[in-house]
């Protein structure tokens, strides 16, 4: 049986079409409602479809906005649930509800975008009020450029094909690369041995698991790393799972990294009370925008903890990045994702400032970019 349809339909009934008056007990009946009156009751309807004709119906919460919630199920999680084979590697059907949930827990934590992006167009909107750059605004430049590394060298097929690759972002300019690991101790120190072997010692190495391992294999490769001068390992486990992040971070001589994961500040806060990492990388798209990594990054600073934000997205998110780490006192080096994104620079009309390694912050009033309005509409879904 395979799971061929999924719908999520939002309900709301508004308090005002069923009332002449709203009292304010109804629509602030809650402490956490003060800035977010409840102006009815909502409710999301879950439909899913089956090959062999059953259908199951469920209900999500339609609170605080039912629509938001329908396009998430709609967007997300239903083309992780369509077909049989698709969504995870145990050929789930709709009987595997263990699997399936795993799977769809896995996307939990994207919910937090939305105020990022809202947040980092308020602080535009302030530069152009004030006539001012987006670093400025934010306290003034420590530093005139932002040090970055290219990412990622992903999963090829062999070692060579590895170090072809990094030679390939050490043309452009790059003097840091970061190699995706994960396939087992072997294969990945194999891949790392030769992009080390391909770069030379000065050019800094860097690599990423995404949570592949469990504490022992992370422990056994980290020490292996050492040896092939690796500068960083960024998460050898499950990001969630600090207290693991830290067991690994106190048996081994080498930087842990984590956090473009997170979406609240809080979780930054108990990432680093747990002693988890040596430094943290929020993703400005992610983390609460231009306001919530400045906030990651001064709870950082009073743990001695370096910042490295991720820099996975479009070019808006880049330039909004380059200023906050222009500013950061305790700045490490920023990620300059280079997988095929044609919405990284089709986006707006200004050029990302790359040179040596480096990306330069953009000058002008707040993020100082115009967006290409021919990429708007030509990428638009709505």
């Amino acid at each position: 049986m395979k799971i061929t349809k999924v719908e999520a339909i939002p309900l709301f009934a508004s308090f005002a079409d069923a009332l002449d008056i709203v009292p304010p007990e109804l629509s602030q009946p809650a402490f956490s409602m003060r800035n977010n009156p409840l102006l009815g009751q909502g409710a999301v309807i879950v439909r899913i479809e089956t090959d062999e004709g059953l259908i199951g119906v469920g209900e999500a919460m339609g609170r605080p906005g039912p629509r938001g919630t329908a396009a998430h199920i709609n967007e997300v999680l239903a083309p992780m649930l369509i077909g049989a084979d698709r969504p995870v590697s145990v050929h789930a059907t709709p009987r595997h509800h263990q699997a399936l949930w795993m799977a769809m827990n896995e996307q939990m934590r994207f919910a937090p975008m939305g105020i990022s992006g809202v947040d980092m167009a308020l602080w535009d909107l302030r530069g152009k009020l004030y006539g001012d750059s987006l670093v400025n605004l934010l306290g003034g430049p420590v530093r005139e450029t932002v040090d970055c590394y290219a990412s990622p060298i992903p999963y090829l097929a062999t070692p060579d094909d590895s170090a072809e690759k990094a030679r390939e972002f050490l043309r452009a300019g790059f003097r840091a690369v970061k190699l995706k690991i994960g396939r087992g101790l072997g294969t990945d120190l194999e891949h790392v041995e030769a992009v080390r072997a391909a770069i030379g010692s000065d050019i800094q190495l860097l690599v990423d698991a995404n949570g592949a391992y469990t504490v022992s294999e992370s422990i056994a490769l980290a020490k292996e790393l050492v040896k092939s001068g690796v500068y960083w390992l960024e998460e050898p486990v499950h990001p969630e799972y600090a207290d693991d992040l830290a067991r690994i971070r106190r048996r081994v001589d080498l930087p842990i990294v984590s956090g473009e994961w997170l979406g609240s500040w809080v979780q930054f806060r108990d990432l680093l009370k747990a002693e988890a990492v040596d430094v943290i990388m929020p993703n400005i798209t992610r983390c609460g925008g231009i306001t919530g990594m400045m906030k990651v990054a001064d709870m950082a600073l009073l743990e001695n903890i370096r910042v490295a934000p991720h820099g996975v997205g479009a070019g808006i998110g880049i330039v909004a990045a380059i200023a906050a780490c222009a500013v950061m006192p305790n700045f490490l080096i920023y990620e300059y994702n280079q997988l095929f994104n044609p919405l990284r620079h089709s986006v707006m009309r200004e050029a990302i400032q790359f040179e040596d390694g480096a990306l330069t912050p953009n000058e002008g009033m707040g993020l100082a970019l115009t967006l290409d309005e021919s990429t708007i509409t030509r990428y638009r879904v709505d």
